[in-house]
């Protein structure tokens, strides 16, 4: 490791740090009513679209249910539309459902809706987001066997089904089977009351909730991209509580510091040359000064992250080192390859999801300047969520140019396979790799059971991180909630996807 560098980008960093400005804002809320405000709108509503954190965090627990809940403290299974589960045998689990629960159309809740909904989530021909991920890999076939009782087998054994269905959200029978839906209908303790696409979602209490009714009837769920507007806002009434706060924002006694679950980093489009040589993907770790980052544009509690999921995961390989910074080492990298001819000049774009975390634009511009000192050609797109989105997801449109993507990879279901199988195989629907034997290796972890699954998916995150060298990790991130006095909430490591509502209270 060589000396750490003078920072030439510190006067780039110390300019865009600059505050935007405050943009109108919701009426103070009443005793009976609570302003949250986020930083973007949510894609879709769809029940099977909860993957993406976006969607989850108006719809999980508050619209819609699923049928067991994860321990934020260990991961380990709650029950909430289901009671109680069992083992049948290697292909085939059995869920006792809840009895005495509603949708919000007046359509009793039982097995056969829930078949409908799993069937529903898989279909090809939707795309839904939990099929594309947690689902992902697996075939599962429910079996009604009476009104409170659902059995799922599946295709292949899947050692830890139970878990994968809290990820499963389940709508109304009404819901169509055949397209996406704009207004889902659940069992959870809020309707979706209004979606005033641009401004905000609203939520009202159901009367006939199963379990306790929330302490506050009607939610208003805002979204303004700047911490600053954010924080403002729960300081002048117009808001109780606002999520991702910046560092140089969360300076009051109502701001609150977590661990979110959430992992960021880059992903590198390794396909496409310069990109395609692995001398230049490590350059780009090594340009990075990670120690420089933190306290700056990311929270001063910010971890450096060895791979995409904390260290509270199963699967999590303890033996990855950390990147150090050596730009000079970058450079003599970049020479390697030159030198046998690659392209290393070619203009590598750096595309940055405006809002995807606090100061995710002033963080992007501190690493193209890193990366422009080391000697890549970077040029910095940020983009809204949509077209980020677009860049993400599956099929990916015209012909792609070289490029590294801000992104961000949370788990909170506790098992590395509701991770790597989008990510990282092949047909992974936000995955640029392209390896046959990193495909199988992560197949056989998925359906292996204790010290051999850990065993494989440890190989499958040490091939990702150093032997390919596919990522470019960053941080296993922090970050700051402001949180008015007159409320009652604490946010947990899962308030990245699941806003509680029904948790919180007036004191």
């Amino acid at each position: 490791m060589t000396a750490q560098q003078p920072l030439r980008w510190g006067a780039t960093l110390l300019t865009t740090l600059l505050l935007g400005t405050a943009m109108a804002s919701p009426a103070s809320a009443q005793a009976d009513s609570l302003t949250v405000v986020v930083t973007d709108e949510a894609k879709s509503l769809d029940p099977c679209d909860t993957d993406l954190s976006n969607n989850s965090r108006v719809l999980r627990n508050n619209v819609t249910e699923t049928l067991v809940n994860l321990d934020p403290a260990n991961g380990a299974v709650l029950p909430s539309l289901a009671t109680e589960w069992s083992q049948v045998d290697d292909l085939t689990w059995e869920f006792k459902l809840r009895e005495g629960v509603m949708f919000h159309d007046g359509t009793p809740f039982d097995a056969a809706a829930v078949a409908a909904a799993l069937i529903r989530a898989q279909s090809p021909d939707l795309g839904c987001e939990v099929a594309n991920a947690d689902l992902k890999g697996v075939v599962f076939t429910p079996e009604v066997v009476d009104p409170l009782t659902l059995r799922i087998s599946t295709d292949i054994v899947e050692p830890i089904l139970p878990n994968k269905m809290a990820s499963l959200d389940i709508g109304s029978p009404s819901t169509p089977a055949d397209a996406k839906t704009r207004a889902p209908i659940g069992t959870g303790p809020y309707t979706l009351a209004a979606w005033n696409e641009g401004q905000s979602v609203v939520l009202a209490g159901f009367d006939g909730y199963w379990g306790d009714k929330p302490a506050i009837a009607n939610v208003n769920i805002f979204w303004r991209a700047e911490s600053a507007v954010r924080a403002a806002m729960v300081d002048t009434g117009e808001a109780q509580i606002a999520f991702e706060i910046a560092p140089q924002d969360a300076t009051t006694a109502n701001d609150y510091a977590y661990l979110n679950a959430e992992t960021s980093l880059l992903r590198i489009d390794q396909a496409i040359a310069p990109l395609d040589d692995k001398r230049v993907r490590e350059a780009l770790n090594l340009a990075i000064d990670r120690d420089g980052l933190i306290g700056t544009v990311f929270h001063a509690g910010a971890q450096k992250a060895m791979q995409v999921v904390l260290p509270s995961v199963f699967g999590y390989n303890p033996n990855i080192p950390v990147w150090t910074y050596d730009p000079e080492r970058s450079r003599a990298l970049l020479e390697q390859a030159r030198a046998d001819g690659v392209a290393v000049d070619t203009e590598i774009v750096l595309y940055g999801r405006i809002g995807i975390y606090p100061n995710s634009s002033e963080s992007l511009e501190a690493i193209q300047a890193m990366l422009l000192d080391a000697g890549f050609n970077v040029r910095l797109e940020m983009m809204e969520t949509n077209p980020w989105l677009a860049k993400l997801i599956k099929p990916w449109e015209g012909t792609r140019q070289p490029s590294i993507l801000q992104s961000q990879i949370d788990n909170t279901q506790g098992d590395a396979v509701f991770t790597l199988p989008n990510r990282f195989t092949t047909d992974g629907n936000t995955s640029t790799t392209v390896d046959t034997a990193l495909d199988a290796l992560i197949a056989n972890a998925s359906k292996a059971t204790g010290e051999e699954r850990q065993k494989l998916f440890q190989e499958a995150f040490k091939v990702i991180a150093v032997d390919d060298i596919n990522i470019v990790p960053l941080f296993h991130m922090v970050t700051s909630a402001r949180i008015a006095p007159s409320i009652t909430y604490v946010p947990d490591v899962q308030a990245g996807n699941e806003l509680k509502l029904k948790s919180i209270t007036y004191r």
